[in-house]
């Protein structure tokens, strides 16, 4: 397996040459805190990633995406898969693509205390896909 990475930089030439040779788009660039607008150098980093029509996979939370608010601004990534981690966070509740919650660890009593409503994890699975669970019943 080959993953190139791509030194620090202001330019995105770099980022187009890795595309052109890629299969699919680890999405891991923002964390759940993060605020919109987009800064520099993102706010050309993100387009690049949407244009490149490779399938995406977010972490947790697409970027681009307000944790309680979702893509309202429209310029967050349209990611294919979801891996949403500990619990799904309230502004994925539109999200369309496949959806996998990974967090089994969440002791029962803070899933109570935080009413997270967590789904059951069958057997010893750390992973569990979400198409089927209500996802207004899930939040963090």
């Amino acid at each position: 397996m080959e993953i190139p990475i791509i030194p620090p930089s202001n330019g995105v030439e770099d980022l187009q040459n890795a595309l052109q040779s890629s299969d699919v788009i680890l999405d891991a660039i923002f964390g759940f805190s993060f605020k919109p607008p987009i800064r520099a150098p993102f706010d050309k980093v993100l387009p690049l990633l949407t244009e490149s029509r490779l399938p995406i996979v977010s972490v947790d939370i697409p970027s681009g995406w307000d944790v309680e608010k979702g893509n309202d601004l429209g310029v967050g990534l349209k990611p294919e898969v979801l891996v949403s981690l500990t619990a799904p966070k309230e502004g994925v509740k539109d999200f369309t693509g496949r959806h996998f919650l990974g967090g089994r660890f969440v002791p029962k009593s803070l899933e109570e205390r935080f009413e997270l409503n967590l789904p059951p994890y069958p057997g010893a699975d750390q992973v569990v896909e979400l198409d089927s669970y209500p996802k207004q019943d899930l939040h963090l």
